[in-house]
């Protein structure tokens, strides 16, 4: 982090908040097309993309007017990672008619939002950003899961749990293209050119079980490994665990 940075104005950038004087001629555009050019930016090129002169050129003004709202680099990040967050939960809710299925709901638009915008992964999002983005998508996914009667650190537990299932699928999900990318086959083109092989080493070898279910997983999913259905099946793991969570007696005081 910048140690130059100031975290007031960031957060005043974030809110649209005036926070004392401001340096340079006031920018011709507001935050949030300042956002939208900027996330456009992170989702052609990733975060290292993302320059104050390459954001002013798309927008069409002088990079000095930029720092009227934008400090540094660092700001830029914010304000992407938070234009992305709002983009969820267009509606304002989380879809879902019990927790269960709206906790289920959290997991998998996660999962679009860094489908969508996969630079996300390249970001440490372990400091939140505590933009308006980000703080209405943690208050409504809060709420997906708020009847199911947890305390309040562990309803927090029980999101972040959830997100971090979704986020690892997708971070497995890019390997496996950056991977494919590098070999320059797709993963059906693979298992066809080295079938034979496949086949010959199924033969000889006392792995059984191995050979058993990886032929089933191959022929389930068409692959040896499939990022939608790791998180499909570890979303509901992870939801049936909260839930078998609730059926536990609290424990009891004194002998």
């Amino acid at each position: 982090m910048n140690p130059s940075r100031d975290p007031a104005r960031t957060l005043a950038m974030l809110w649209g908040v005036e926070v004392g004087a401001s340096r340079g001629p006031r920018p011709s555009r507001t935050v949030d097309e300042i956002g939208a050019a900027a996330v456009a930016l992170a989702d052609a090129d990733g975060v290292a993309g993302l320059s104050m002169r390459r954001l002013a050129s798309a927008l069409g003004v002088g990079t000095m007017s930029l720092y009227t709202y934008v400090q540094n680099k660092d700001d830029l990040v914010d304000l992407v990672v938070d234009r992305a967050y709002a983009e969820m939960y267009p509606d304002d809710v989380v879809p879902g008619n019990i927790w269960r299925d709206r906790l289920l709901a959290v997991g998998w638009e996660n999962w679009r939002l860094l489908t969508s915008h996969p630079w996300l992964l390249d970001v440490d999002l372990s400091r939140p950003v505590l933009g308006p983005g980000e703080t209405r998508r943690y208050d409504l996914e809060l709420g997906a899961a708020e009847e199911a009667g947890l305390s309040d650190v562990a309803l927090d537990a029980a999101v972040t749990l959830v997100v971090s299932t979704a986020t690892h699928a997708v971070r497995r999900q890019r390997e496996a293209e950056q991977v494919r990318a590098l070999g320059g086959q797709t993963d059906e083109a693979w298992w066809e050119r080295n079938a034979a092989l496949l086949a010959l080493v199924g033969e000889r070898s006392t792995y059984a079980r191995a050979a058993r279910v990886g032929a089933a997983v191959g022929e389930a999913q068409a692959a040896g490994w499939s990022a939608t259905a790791e998180l499909e099946f570890g979303l509901t793991r992870v939801v049936d665990g909260i839930g078998a969570h609730l059926s536990v007696p609290a424990p009891t005081s004194g002998r």
